[in-house]
């Protein structure tokens, strides 16, 4: 697939480190803020977040087997939100922001939560 083949060849700019020995390559990161306060928070690890795990769901549709993990986070003014990943919902183009998102990320479950 030739997202997953741009995704491993971009450079890194950051990492996610997990509870375990290793973390995850971010490949990618596209940040905007709304009128309204809200940020949004794309990321794009170069492997599939919990992919050795059980705790993780998976999902269905053209990237639930994909080696990577978009992550979108929206988060309000107070630094409160939550995440939403790939591993349930398909990974499309959003043309508007030029950013990659999740189909359907309105009725995707959330995986994580944001606090500050």
């Amino acid at each position: 697939m030739r997202l997953t083949a741009a995704i491993k060849a971009a450079p890194t700019v950051g990492f996610i480190w997990s509870d375990g020995p290793t973390g995850y390559s971010i490949k990618y990161a596209w940040r905007t803020t709304s009128s309204d306060g809200q940020e949004r928070i794309v990321l794009v690890t170069d492997r599939r977040i919990g992919a050795n795990s059980t705790s993780w769901p998976t999902g269905t549709g053209a990237t639930a087997d994909a080696e990577f993990t978009v992550i979108d986070m929206r988060i309000d003014g107070k630094g409160l939100g939550e995440a939403r990943m790939s591993l349930t919902s398909p990974v499309v183009v959003d043309r508007g922001a030029n950013t990659l998102a999740l189909d359907g990320s309105a009725n995707a479950p959330a995986l994580l939560k944001v606090t500050r």
